[in-house]
């Protein structure tokens, strides 16, 4: 399956976060939808590559709505780099959100649901921690709650950058062959020319930062939240979505792991459970 094509139709849309940031992306519009879902991307990829879930949304009738963050996709900036994860958050989240008005037959008081993947997932819980009133339900899939350290010798060199070379993209060392079990998802994946593996000092320890404070402040989260890791995961380590949960109020997250499954789940073989996983839960939420 190539994730990045999908059966419904996507209109390109353009979203200004700043006085001198615009931000490219997509949205795929239901007839009578539901709720909106906003999809936050994660490290290297873009928008584009979510066309496939997005299709199944529409299905159901979710209007669908992703951006391409600063530094990846056809987004401005040095590859892999963010100049504020704070910054992002706060203004691409709600932009996304608001992205759907213009479009035809779309209504303005749409529940809004929050998907994100890896270190989008990361985001979309630091922004529900943060904004728990704007949300009516988040997943995480995947989410980079739990990495390994790098060698010391790194550490000290990604120190020496941060300051010396802040915005340079050194390669994120992603292992590409543990990311799905899907050939052709895969094959999509090294073919498609928007897709990178940088990231940049800067984003790396505002990652971290973001990581600390997700896990140290789950215990406040009061939005329902699904959370999606495959069981093999070698990316993003599925004991750091264990911890989040094991904090977070029990009757608020819900933690749902799939055997065998890499880290892109949702272009990953056994991706049709995980798809009705998530719009079952999010049924449940639409109706409480």
């Amino acid at each position: 399956m190539n994730p990045s094509v999908g059966s419904v139709a996507a209109n390109r849309i353009e979203v200004r976060i700043d006085r001198g940031t615009l931000l490219p992306g997509r949205a795929w519009c239901a007839d009578r939808p539901r709720a909106l879902v906003a999809v936050i991307h994660g490290l290297g990829e873009h928008s584009g590559r979510y066309a496939a879930l997005a299709a199944e949304l529409v299905r159901a009738r979710f209007t669908v709505v992703s951006l391409d963050l600063p530094g990846h996709g056809e987004s401005p900036g040095p590859r892999g780099d963010m100049k504020s994860w704070i910054e992002v958050r706060e203004q691409a989240i709600p932009a996304m959100f608001s992205a759907s008005r213009g479009l035809p037959g779309q209504p303005s008081d749409l529940p809004h649901l929050l998907v994100g993947h890896s270190m989008g997932g990361l985001m979309a819980l630091d922004y529900a921690l943060a904004h728990p009133r704007n949300l009516a339900g988040v997943v995480a899939s995947g989410p980079a709650l739990s990495a390994a350290m790098p060698p010391w010798w790194k550490l000290a060199l990604a120190n020496v950058a941060r300051v010396t070379a802040p915005t340079t993209g050194f390669p994120d060392g992603i292992e590409i062959a543990a990311l799905s079990r899907d050939q052709e998802a895969m094959r999509a994946r090294r073919d498609d020319p928007l897709v990178h593996d940088k990231i940049s000092p800067r984003l790396y320890f505002a990652f971290e930062e973001a990581r600390q404070r997700v896990l140290r402040d789950a215990r406040r989260l009061s939005v329902p939240a699904l959370l999606l890791h495959g069981a093999a995961d070698r990316v993003t380590d599925p004991k750091g979505t264990l911890e989040f949960c094991g904090h977070a109020p029990h009757e608020k997250a819900r933690y749902i792991t799939y055997r065998d499954a890499y880290h892109e789940i949702f272009n990953d073989l056994g991706r049709e459970q995980v798809i009705r996983d998530m719009i079952g839960w999010f049924d449940l939420v639409l109706v409480v």
